[in-house]
C-alpha cells in the first residue's frame, strides 16, 4: 500500500491577467505540487516554474523553483505571501483586520481603499469593511477585490461615486465566505448599475460574485431607506445572469429609485442592508423539455479549496499541471 493517495489533479490555463487560481479537492491535501508547463525551459521571462506546499507550512506560503530571464538559471525561494492557501469552506481560516490609511476609501468608480499593509489580500478575494467613518453606509459589507497594489491600496467592487464623503478611517479584513445555504448577496451600485434598476425586468447588482442561476427564485429584503421599498419581500424568477448581476422578472419601472442611503442616515436611523436571498428553484425559463436547476444557490456547496496566489501563478495564459496528495499517516509538523 502506498503511503499516500492522490486526491486531485489536472491542468488549467491561467488568465490573461495573472492573479490567482483555485481548484477543488475531495479532502484536505497534505502535499501539493504545481508545474508551469508552458514556461518550463522558456527563459523569455523570469517566472516560477515549480511550486510545493505540504502540511505544516503556513497559509499563503510556498517553496518555489524560479527560472531567470535570459539565462534560464534556476533558483529556489521560500515565499510567505501569495502562495498556497488551503481551506474548507465549512470552517475557513480567519484573518486579522488591516487598517485603511491616507485617503482611506474613495468616492469613485470603482472605490479604492488605501492601505499601508495589504496582507495576504489578492485579486478575487472577498474582504469585509468595518469601522468606517464618513462612509458608514458600507460598514459590515463584503466586497470582492478587483485590483491590488501591494501595501498601497486595493480596489473594491463598488461604485461609490455617488456617496457624499470619503471614508476617513476603516478596517479591511480578508474574509472567506462559507458556502452553506442561504448564500445571500449585498445589493450595491456598480459601474453601469444602480443596485436595482427601474425596468420591466429589473437588473440587480452585487458586491461579490454570486452563484444564483437562471430559473431560480429569489426574494428581496430592501428597507425603506433604500428608496425602492416596493420590492421588499417580493419574490421573482431569475431570467439571466452575469458575474455580478441578475435580471429578475419583477417590473420595477414604476417603483421609487433605488439608492444607497447616506452616511448621515445611518447615524440617525440604523438599518439592515439591502440583500437578495435564495427562495427556491423553479423551471428553467424556455427550457425544452422543462427542467429545474440543480445548481441553485440554496444548495450546500462546501468543499476543500486550494488557492494558488500570484507567487505561484506567474505567467499569463500559461498551462499549469497540478497534483494533490493525502498521506495515510503524517508524522511531524
Amino acid at each position: 500500500m502506498l503511503p499516500y493517495q492522490l486526491i486531485g489533479g489536472g491542468s488549467f490555463t491561467s488568465s490573461a491577467t495573472v492573479a490567482r487560481q483555485q481548484v477543488q479537492v475531495s479532502d484536505r491535501p497534505d502535499l501539493i505540487w504545481v508545474r508551469n508547463r508552458t514556461a518550463w525551459g522558456d527563459d523569455a521571462a523570469e517566472t516560477s516554474v515549480e511550486s510545493w506546499w505540504r502540511q505544516g507550512m503556513a497559509q499563503d506560503a510556498a517553496q518555489t523553483t524560479d527560472q531567470a530571464v535570459t539565462t534560464g538559471a534556476l533558483s529556489s525561494e521560500a515565499v510567505t505571501a501569495n502562495g498556497f492557501r488551503v481551506y474548507s469552506t465549512v470552517n475557513p481560516p480567519t484573518y486579522a483586520a488591516l487598517a485603511t490609511s491616507g485617503t482611506d476609501i474613495t468616492t469613485a468608480n470603482p472605490a479604492v481603499a488605501t492601505m499601508a499593509n495589504t496582507g495576504s489580500i489578492q485579486v478575487g478575494d472577498v474582504v469585509r469593511v468595518t469601522d468606517t467613518t464618513g462612509m458608514l453606509q458600507i460598514g459590515g459589507y463584503d466586497f470582492e477585490v478587483t485590483a491590488v497594489s501591494a501595501n498601497t491600496n486595493i480596489t473594491l467592487n463598488l461604485d461609490s461615486s455617488g456617496f457624499g464623503a470619503v471614508a476617513t478611517a476603516g478596517n479591511i479584513r480578508l474574509f472567506i465566505p462559507n458556502r452553506m445555504y442561504p448564500r445571500w448577496r449585498y445589493i450595491v451600485p456598480l459601474s453601469g448599475n444602480v443596485g436595482i434598476s427601474q425596468a420591466a425586468q429589473c437588473v440587480v447588482s452585487f458586491s461579490v460574485a454570486h452563484d444564483f442561476s437562471v430559473g431560480e427564485y429569489v426574494s428581496f429584503r430592501v428597507p425603506t431607506v433604500f428608496g425602492m421599498d416596493e420590492i421588499n419581500n417580493q419574490k421573482g424568477i431569475i431570467q439571466s445572469v452575469t458575474t455580478y448581476t441578475i435580471t429578475v422578472d419583477i417590473d420595477t419601472s414604476g417603483y421609487t429609485a433605488f439608492a444607497i442611503p447616506t452616511s448621515a442616515t445611518v447615524t440617525s436611523n440604523p438599518y439592515s442592508p439591502a440583500i437578495v436571498v435564495p427562495a427556491g428553484a423553479g423551471p428553467t425559463p424556455s427550457g425544452n423539455p422543462p427542467g429545474v436547476s440543480v445548481q441553485a444557490a440554496f444548495d450546500n456547496r462546501n468543499e476543500w479549496i486550494i488557492n494558488m496566489g500570484s507567487n505561484i501563478i506567474t505567467s499569463t495564459e500559461a498551462v499549469y499541471d497540478w497534483i494533490a496528495y493525502k498521506y495515510d499517516t503524517f508524522n511531524g509538523s
